[in-house]
């Protein structure tokens, strides 16, 4: 077991893929520098984004080699982002949560024919960042109208380490053992992700996903009722949900989503 992150060497899931690939003598560090991983979240399917992404990948010589739908739960977001949700809002841990249960969302195992840097590495660059400011027109996310720091329709691990930590989240053996033998053989997985976002997609309603959209649809459901004026602020958009709560108005769970994560607090003061 080989890891270049200190806090890896007890970590239960990254030794866990340490312990498939030596059970299965496939070589540690050539894998994970081979392979990265790409989550693409409930917010990418609920906008059809999921076929796009696909898209990305393959015209930026991005390799499919494995397609796994994967449903969510906060145990999931609690274990991949061990390391910084205890800077995550409350606010922003419940939103979270709801977001999971959304729809399936679907895991792509990648490889890249240029080997000069890890595949994980370039992937996270090629991504761009969760920070909607921050984004260039290059990046994925920006090329997936991803909107709100929390919605950002994309995760991939950062590092080699990470691709290794990850698997074991979302794969328990022996599925862990199957999609790293899938992995090796290295048959393209494309046919497979498709089928599985023609699938996902199929049993959603798709719908928006920009701030605009979301209010006009809350206030359809909202202001019928003779609530008051529009909400102009996100305090009064916030607000209006809570009243909404406590009048029993049903609230389209996508839409809540998109506001909620437009106006609550993202990130824990002073951490």
């Amino acid at each position: 077991m080989i890891s270049t992150d200190s806090r890896y060497e007890l970590d239960t899931y990254f030794i866990e893929t340490c312990d498939a690939l030596a059970a299965m003598k496939v070589d540690q560090r050539a894998f994970a520098h081979d392979h990265g991983l790409m989550l693409l979240k409930p917010d990418a399917a609920v906008t059809g984004s999921m076929g796009s992404a696909i898209t990305w990948l393959r015209d930026h010589g991005y390799r499919i080699v494995g397609a796994y739908a994967v449903q969510l739960t906060y145990l999931h977001l609690r274990a991949l982002w061990y390391f910084n949700w205890h800077r995550a809002t409350a606010e922003r841990r419940r939103v979270a949560d709801r977001l999971a249960r959304l729809s399936p969302s679907l895991i792509l195992v990648v490889g890249h024919p240029d080997s000069d840097q890890p595949v994980s590495v370039r992937l996270t660059a090629d991504k761009g960042p969760a920070d909607p400011a921050e984004r260039l027109p290059h990046h994925l996310r920006h090329a997936l109208a991803a909107g709100t720091y929390l919605l950002n329709k994309v995760h991939t691990p950062d590092d080699p380490d990470d691709v290794l930590r990850e698997l074991s989240i979302y794969f328990p053996d022996p599925q862990l053992s199957a999609v790293i033998s899938a992995c090796v053989k290295g048959a393209d997985a494309t046919p497979d992700a498709v089928r599985i976002v023609e699938g996902i997609e199929s049993g959603l309603d798709l719908k928006r996903g920009d701030l605009a959209a979301a209010q006009d649809a809350v206030w359809q459901d909202i202001g019928r009722i003779g609530t008051g004026n529009r909400p102009q602020t996100g305090e009064e958009w916030l607000a209006a949900l809570k009243d909404a709560d406590k009048r029993d108005i049903g609230v389209d769970p996508w839409f809540r989503i998109v506001i909620e994560s437009s106006y609550l607090p993202m990130h824990r003061e002073g951490k």
